[in-house]
């Protein structure tokens, strides 16, 4: 069976260190590989090393008129070639050279297929940022194929998909142009034209995406990823539930309240409330934290509790800056679920309300009965 495939690698700065090593993978036997290669920098100066390979037959070079963002870099990647298959890489993973063997392996074994969702490895934490974020389970995704045998979507690091089940499926341009969300969105819908089936995992396509950073703090990037992942509940009605408030929510309005209750008894008691949740975010943390690594880890429970209240405030200010209200307490099923289910329970939010409960008793007995 003859295999076509198309590697589209969206870029900003074509680090010949990182890039050189995708571009010479090795082809495999009677299959056909080109490479498009999509600069989203009209402003780069290619290296000498990257442009001896351009040959504008297997390996070419796009390099946007303007900085259009991941979406649509990533669609004209996909407008430009024509194979059965595109493979989706990063341009900053480190790849073995026989990647694109076992992907074609996995065509003529699967043919029928809508895609493969290969592994991305992250090098062991050098901060305890990073840490942080294999705690809170933010990069989950990454790893998927190595948890399940199918799943609903995955990251553009390193996926494959069918042309035919593409079809006129493209990145929306809706999201922010730094990313967040539309990957999601992609291959969801890809997928509802494959009649909701979900890809095959393919374990034994992994490459090694570096820390970013170098695992410094950057919580910035979660709150973009918040902001950019706020819309695809508005914009895949299907995939939304509705739940309890999260700390972020609960804490907008309580400062709200904060403000409303001046020179009033209840200013003190919404005061503590604010303090009291603050805490108890904190609590639930340290179980979470010590669930994942079976060990008590305060300061860790510091960085997974503010990766996780920023992400999820930039879902709120996403939506609150759009003026819908009707965000809050709206959630994605990202495992692209259809059925709804509304206010889900777990261990920890178990946990929070038990001790929100508390909370409110305590500050009703401080406040109010000891005046």
């Amino acid at each position: 069976m003859s295999v076509s495939i198309d590697v589209i690698i969206p870029s900003y700065r074509l680090s010949p260190a990182t890039l050189l090593p995708i571009l010479k993978l090795q082809r495999p036997a009677g299959a056909s590989v080109k490479f498009y290669l999509v600069a989203d920098n009209p402003a780069v100066k290619p290296d000498s090393t990257i442009l001896a390979l351009i040959d504008n037959q297997t390996i070419f070079l796009l390099i946007n008129e303007q900085n259009i963002g991941a979406s649509a870099t990533r669609n004209r990647g996909i407008e430009a070639g024509e194979a059965d298959w595109i493979l989706f890489l990063d341009d900053d993973i480190s790849v073995p050279n026989n990647l694109l063997v076992t992907y074609t392996d996995a065509i003529q074994q699967w043919p029928n297929e809508a895609g493969f969702i290969g592994v991305v490895l992250m090098p062991p934490e050098p901060t305890m940022f990073a840490k942080a974020v294999s705690a809170n389970g933010a990069m989950g995704i990454f790893t998927v194929a190595q948890q399940k045998p199918d799943f609903a979507w995955g990251a553009t690091a390193n996926i494959m998909v069918s042309r035919k089940v593409v079809g006129k499926v493209r990145f929306s341009d809706a999201y922010p142009k730094t990313g967040g969300g539309e990957e999601v969105e992609f291959f969801l819908r890809v997928r509802e034209l494959n009649n909701y089936k979900n890809y095959k995992s393919l374990p034994g396509a992994q490459v090694t995406h570096p820390w970013w950073g170098g695992g410094k703090t950057d919580l910035l990037r979660f709150y973009r990823y918040g902001k950019g992942n706020s819309y695809l509940a508005q914009r895949n009605k299907k995939y939304r539930w509705y739940d309890f408030l999260n700390t972020p929510e609960t804490l907008l309005i309580a400062i709200i309240a904060l403000v409303c209750t001046l020179h009033q008894r209840l200013h003190l008691a919404v005061f503590f409330f604010i303090v009291a949740t603050i805490i108890i975010e904190y609590i639930v943390n340290i179980v979470r934290v010590h669930r994942s690594t079976k060990k008590f880890a305060p300061v860790l429970s510091v960085y997974v509790m503010l990766l996780r209240n920023v992400y999820e405030t930039g879902i709120l200010l996403g939506n609150i800056s759009r003026g819908r209200l009707q965000g809050f307490g709206e959630r994605f099923n990202y495992e692209g679920g259809t059925t709804q289910h509304y206010f889900r329970t777990n261990r920890f939010k178990i946990i929070k309300l038990l001790l929100y409960a508390i909370a409110l008793f305590l500050i009703y007995q401080l406040v109010y009965t000891s005046a």
